[in-house]
Order: structure tokens, then sequence, then C-alpha cells
């Protein structure tokens, strides 16, 4: 008897209030960071390959998770070995997973190569590691020539080389007057 009586005081102590475990949520839910006017420069061995910009940067540490958020937005310059910007993307808001180095850009998603072509979506993903720029999304490419529309997109992240998934709709094609 006295053994249960014990137990119960024991178990009894050990809850927390509503109020204690609102505030543990809402302090794990904050950035551990947050950055204005930041400039981020990605090299390899020694040579700058991509410059963002973003207005806003917030950085969250989760237990499993550590991602970088900017809602308000980013601007990527990718440069080639000779240190020439190839390519262009700028999007309303982004996503950074820092363990896979993964890249996730949203709303008025437009990047141009080198060339002119220009891609236009909703949502963009850019692997670092496979070097890969991709979306399940509807796309639509202006290329000096066509204006290509189709679902799904895949790429090399310079825009060079790239492909539909599944093309759609029509396709208008310019001839050049000689």
């Amino acid at each position: 008897m006295i053994a249960a009586l014990l137990l119960g005081l024991a178990f009894s102590g050990c809850s927390n209030s509503p109020e204690a475990i609102d505030d543990y949520v809402e302090l794990t839910a904050a950035p551990v960071m947050e950055a204005d006017s930041m400039h981020w420069y990605n090299t390899e061995e020694g040579r700058l390959t991509s410059h963002i910009y973003a207005p806003r940067m917030r950085t969250y540490d989760r237990d499993r998770v550590q991602y970088d958020e900017f809602p308000w937005g980013i601007d990527v310059q990718v440069y080639n070995d000779s240190g020439r910007v190839v390519s262009v993307i700028h999007a309303l808001y982004a996503l950074f997973q820092r363990d896979e180095k993964i890249w996730e850009v949203r709303y008025n998603v437009v990047a141009v190569n080198e060339k002119g072509d220009t891609i236009r979506t909703e949502q963009l993903f850019w692997d670092q590691n496979q070097k890969r720029i991709y979306t399940p999304a509807s796309v639509r490419v202006r290329t000096p020539d066509a204006t290509l529309l189709g679902v799904g997109f895949e790429s090399d992240e310079r825009f060079d080389e790239w492909v539909f998934r599944r093309p759609t709709g029509v396709i208008s094609i310019w001839q050049k007057e000689e």
C-alpha cells in the first residue's frame, strides 16, 4: 500500500504544465540564427563556383534536420572554371537542406543560362552533390528560337543540357530572317 502511494506520488511529480510545453515547442521552432543582406560564396579547390545573395536568411538546427530558410527569396550566380557567370537563378523563397546539400526554390522561379535560355517554374531543386537541377512541376523554357512547355524537367547545374520529362502544349518556333 505504501509502495503504491509512493509510486503514485513519483509519477504525479513528473508532469509539465501545458504552458511549459508550449514554451519549449516555441523555443525549438525558433531559428538559431538570422541574417540580413547575406552573401554566400561556394568554392571548390579554391575556385568560386557560386554566389548566393539573400535579403534574409534563417538557420534552423533541429535534432534530425538542419536547414537554412530564405523567406524573402534568393539570387544565385553559378560560375564556370574560368570564373565567368554561366547561369543565374532568382526565386521568391528558398530552403537549403545542409546535410543533403539540396536547395529548393519556389515561387516565380526564373533561371537563365549563358545561351540566354530562360526557364520559368514555380518550384526547382538544385542538388549540389549531383550538380543537377530538376523539378516535377510545370516548366516553360524560352530559347532564342522557341518556347517549350512541359511537366518535369532535369538539367545540369549550368542549364546546358536539359530535358523535359513530359513535353506539353504548343511549341512556337521562330525562323531567323535572312
